[in-house]
């Protein structure tokens, strides 16, 4: 069971700014810098791109919550879902390649110290390219690189009652060395890296209240009909950073969580929003830069809005929830890059039953 911080009620945020203490004399003249927003649009509105819509090639199909995982129908669906992420991302990157923060870092990053979480089970979940669990719900797999340390990978698994719980599993990539061929040793492998099984499940959200109500379909999720989870590894730290919606006991929302260290539990789930209904949410980092993307939970039927967290810690602190998209067009399929002090959005955007249109927006991650 993952236990989480008191949240705000439903439909509020944390503060947008960064909370100054008021102090006399010299210090209160400094307070102007701490009400700096912590990321600023660069585009003062969306800018629509001549780009196809991943949603289009190839064309989105619906999850079915009855769908069995590694069924053939379920691996094609899963791969063109993969496709079309990557698809998505790489739209973006020569917007973020183009602005001149893409070349810097933050003055003085500052992440806070890690929340003593206890140690990640060890069980083996098979060594196959992808983890073994019966209960896993089609289409919801996503697997993360970590370099020389492995992959990392979640995903929904089944519960009762149409509930879920979002797990996550490792894999090590350890360097074989090479084989004594002397008398006493053995001969026939050589130099490079052999993967190990997979060890978990470790659990990243065990939240998930299921349907509910005859109004589940409309909150965007019922059983494994919902959207995958997104996760990457950074680079800098090796954190492993993941984003997703489901409902959990205060409500719709989505939420973003973190895991430190690979051998140890994710730290408690962090509350981005909260809303009426359940929709993609989609995460990209450098260094201490966290962006996770997402489908407004309060947005109304028809008329989607996507909007941006970003945190400067690492993801332990979100201090700024941004609208990216316009009010009037259905918005969805979000997408976002980071490349040092520089974020871009990207979504597929509807109107009038017409054809999708890729649009995307920059922003300035402050110092």
């Amino acid at each position: 069971m993952v236990l989480r911080p008191v949240r705000p009620s439903e439909g509020s945020t944390v503060p947008r700014t960064r909370v100054c203490v008021s102090v006399p004399l010299v210090l209160v003249l400094l307070s102007a810098a701490c009400e700096r927003p912590a990321v600023s649009w660069a585009d003062p509105e969306p800018v629509a791109t001549t780009f196809p819509s991943p949603l289009r090639y190839p064309p989105y199909v619906a999850t079915d919550s009855s769908l069995a995982a590694n069924s053939p129908y379920a691996d094609f669906l899963l791969t063109q879902d993969r496709w079309r992420e990557a698809g998505g991302a790489t739209l973006l990157e020569p917007a973020v390649a183009a602005m001149p923060e893409s070349g810097e870092s933050l003055a003085a990053p500052s992440a806070l110290p890690p929340v003593h979480t206890a140690p990640a089970p060890l069980t083996s979940l098979g060594a196959g390219d992808t983890p073994t669990d019966s209960a896993q719900c089609a289409r919801s797999l996503r697997v993360a690189s970590a370099g020389a340390r492995g992959e990392v990978a979640v995903w929904w698994s089944r519960g009762n009652g149409g509930r879920v719980r979002l797990v996550a599993a490792w894999r090590d990539r350890l360097v074989r060395p090479a084989a004594d061929s002397g008398a006493g040793g053995m001969s026939g492998a050589g130099d490079g890296e052999a993967a190990t099984a997979w060890r978990g499940p470790i659990v990243v959200d065990s939240l998930d209240q299921g349907p509910g109500d005859a109004q589940a379909a409309d909150r965007g999720a019922y059983g494994c009909a919902r959207p995958a989870p997104s996760v990457v590894v950074d680079t800098m730290h090796g954190y492993v950073h993941v984003a997703y919606a489901l409902t959990g006991p205060e409500g719709p929302g989505v939420f973003y969580a973190h895991q430190m260290d690979p051998r140890a539990l994710f730290e408690p789930p962090v509350a981005i929003l909260y809303g009426d209904r359940l929709g993609d949410a989609r995460v990209a980092v450098d260094g201490d830069v966290v962006a996770v993307v997402y489908e407004d939970p309060n947005s109304a039927p028809g008329r989607r809005k996507i909007g941006l967290a970003v945190s400067r810690t690492s993801g332990h602190l979100f201090e700024n929830r941004l609208t990216a998209s316009g009010a009037t067009a259905n918005a969805r399929d979000p997408y976002v890059v980071v490349r040092g002090r520089a974020v871009v959005v990207g979504w597929s955007e509807t109107a009038d039953a017409s054809d999708a249109t890729f649009r995307w927006r920059r922003a300035r991650v402050a110092r």
